[in-house]
């Protein structure tokens, strides 16, 4: 006589957290508990825990215990009956990756059970639920955004530094920004350079490294040296002067993806009055601006149009750490109808000649 010994079902348990919901008490500590605890109420075995700290539900792109679970689950031979959430909202936040995940579980016999909203996607009245809850959680997502903007730029009409890393010359201190002097010398004098001589972005950066000016590394810098792309940013920063910019960058969905976004310069934005103390007078910044625009313009590309020098100012000289540029050697047929040789070649733009 033989006896049928009954299979314990088995579980994953998925935890995310943003920072906000993780000051508010959802740690991922506090998530698996609480998923323990169920599972084991049901008499479920967990057999794997992913965890995703400090990512969006907006998309599943940059979770990647998330795309490892899935992987999982459709690779491994021992699946789980079901995937665990503390709510639906950590499983995602956009209805459509919310769905196209929980077709992923199906299709390889995996439920989703989310404790908390109480709902479970073995059923029909679950799968009706869960997609009702994703179209309430991106619309939650996107009121949290409009709010969180609306915000920002309230904080910068009123003058305040909405966050992120001091620009250099400034130091945070309390959430404001107050003027580091050991780096603001070389703002003025960048400025200075400029609208009181002939010279280009490049050529500045060239003599302030020659005289020995040093940048201080910090944030992401990870050289001393100064380069033209620095310079510019600098001329191109009015929180020198005194104001503080709102809507310089913006967030834009890529065309022809469904959840992929890039950051995108903006050429018109809005500009208040800051708190902070400036470190160029107005009337420095203004004739700056003026040079800018009269120097400013894009150089149409005429030679060689095939050649797109891809790594240039990504390609870092062994020698002396200056960002390499693309340059292009030709020579002329002598009979004028174009070039018989045309090499093409990274050069360090600081390398003396």
């Amino acid at each position: 006589m033989t006896t049928n010994k009954k299979i314990q079902k088995t579980c994953y348990i998925y935890t995310r957290v943003s920072t906000a919901i993780q000051v508010d008490g959802y740690s991922l500590e506090a998530q698996e508990e609480r998923l323990r605890k169920e599972a084991e109420h049901r008499g479920y075995k967990v057999t794997e825990v992913y965890s995703d700290e400090g990512k969006s539900g907006k998309n599943i792109a940059g979770r990647d215990a998330f795309k490892q679970m899935l992987e999982d689950i459709q690779t491994k031979k021992e699946r789980p009956d079901y995937v665990y959430v503390f709510k639906l909202s950590r499983f995602g936040r956009n209805a459509a990756d919310t769905l196209n995940s929980l077709q992923i579980l199906e299709d390889f016999g995996v439920s989703l059970l989310c404790v908390e909203d109480g709902i479970d996607s073995a059923g029909a009245a679950g799968k009706l639920m869960i997609a009702v809850y994703a179209a309430v959680a991106e619309a939650e997502r996107e009121n949290i955004h409009v709010q969180t903007m609306a915000g920002r730029w309230q904080k910068a009409k009123n003058g305040g530094w909405n966050g992120g890393f001091a620009p250099y010359g400034y130091r945070l201190e309390d959430g404001e920004l107050k003027i580091a002097e050991d780096e603001a010398d070389l703002i003025r004098e960048i400025f200075n350079m400029y609208i009181e001589g002939k010279t280009g972005i490049n050529t500045i950066a060239r003599r302030l490294n020659e005289r020995g000016f040093k940048k201080k590394i910090r944030n992401n810098a990870n050289t001393d040296r100064i380069g033209a792309s620095f310079v510019k940013a600098v001329l191109d920063n009015p929180v020198y002067a005194g104001y503080l910019p709102y809507g310089r960058r913006k967030t834009e969905k890529i065309d022809g993806t469904r959840n992929e976004f890039h950051v995108v310069k903006q050429s018109e934005f809005e500009m208040y009055e800051g708190k902070h103390e400036a470190i160029i007078p107005r009337e420095t910044w203004e004739i700056a601006q003026s040079k800018r625009k009269e120097n400013g313009y894009v150089r149409e590309k005429t030679h060689s149009l095939e050649h797109s020098h891809i790594l240039s100012g990504i390609l870092k000289c062994p020698i002396c750490g200056a960002s390499m540029y693309g340059n292009v050697n030709r020579k002329k047929k002598k009979d004028g109808s174009g070039y018989y040789k045309d090499c093409w070649y990274y050069v360090a733009r600081t390398a003396k000649q």
